[in-house]
């Protein structure tokens, strides 16, 4: 087997390759719609997930809470501000923890055993807060959150700017690719 220098690997012919116009319609095709879809719905989980209701005992809301591997159930818990809560959770596997750090609350979980939180009081600007598990709990313990709104929020495309710019990146990184494979055959 003979060795060829770099400078002699052979060439696709002009027409087989794909023209950077049609490589970019494709990118634009094949990405957008699906990392638009993932904006969403990483961006906008208030109005897209169900809420906790709760029930009313000596002026505190109770609101249960299934804590799995790696999720809570519901994923989203409105309160009005002000509002006096107390968080009742349940481990349905493992030990993981529950905190939203804003209110003060972080509490260990046992497996198969409800949690009573202290009553505390949504004493917060109006917005959208991040419920977390406080434990380790395995690979996915990063993705284990919720989201706690309090009052009515605006909402914000604040939050759309990092995944904007990872999308501009990627776009970037095939567009290359397509005008290497254009330019080097």
């Amino acid at each position: 087997m003979s060795e060829r220098p770099l400078g002699d690997l052979p060439r696709f012919p002009a027409a087989t390759r794909p023209s950077l116009r049609r490589s970019v319609a494709l990118t634009l095709l094949l990405v957008i719609p699906p990392a638009a879809l993932i904006v969403l719905m990483a961006v906008w989980p208030p109005g897209a997930a169900s809420t906790a209701e709760g029930v009313v005992r000596d002026g505190v809301r109770e609101i249960t809470i299934r804590a799995y591997t790696w999720g809570f159930s519901p994923r989203v818990v409105s309160v009005d501000p002000q509002e006096t809560v107390r968080f009742l959770i349940q481990s349905e596997d493992i030990h993981h923890g529950f905190a939203i750090n804003e209110l003060g609350v972080n509490v260990q979980l046992q497996p198969e055993r409800q949690t009573r939180t202290p009553a505390v009081r949504a004493d917060l600007p109006e917005g959208v807060y991040t419920i977390h598990c406080s434990i380790f709990c395995g690979l996915g313990h990063v993705s284990m959150k919720g989201h706690l709104v309090v009052g009515q929020p605006a909402r914000s495309l604040a939050g759309l700017l990092p995944w904007a710019a990872s999308l501009a990146g990627l776009m970037m990184v095939a567009g290359f690719a397509a005008l290497v494979r254009r330019e080097g055959g």
